[in-house]
């Protein structure tokens, strides 16, 4: 049952700064020596209904979201962060039918070859057509 005003209703889940250990680059070194990796994602979609229900079931749990995230990234070595954080757009969108749009940042900590730099990042947004 929709409330008055809800038509205009925006919601996005956030989960921010999932730490993972993994082996995604183009050099050796990085194939060869565990980095270190914070994934940020962002969703919306069909979930109002839990504003006026507090039902988790009318809503994607972060908790899956971040589970979904980790499993990507045991199950697979990518050379560039960009498919990296494609690779968990798609998963997203395909575990969770709920989801219209997902966005989903990857940040490689104390990267190889940037002394300078605190990370480097790739932010990747899809939305189900």
């Amino acid at each position: 049952m929709k409330r008055p005003g809800d038509e205009g209703v925006s919601i996005r889940l956030i989960v921010e700064g999932i730490e993972l250990a993994g082996y995604h680059g183009v050099y050796e070194e990085e194939k060869e020596k565990e980095g270190r990796f914070r994934v940020d994602v962002e969703v919306g979609g069909r979930i109002e209904r839990a504003l006026e229900s507090d039902d988790i079931s009318d809503t994607v749990d972060h908790a899956a979201i971040a589970h979904l995230v980790e499993e990507i990234n045991r199950r697979h070595r990518f050379n560039l962060i960009e498919s990296f954080a494609g690779t968990i757009c798609d998963g997203l969108l395909e575990r969770f039918p709920r989801l219209k749009w997902v966005s989903v940042r990857v940040r490689k900590l104390s990267p190889p070859g940037i002394d300078n730099a605190i990370c480097t990042a790739a932010e990747v947004k899809k939305t189900r057509e």
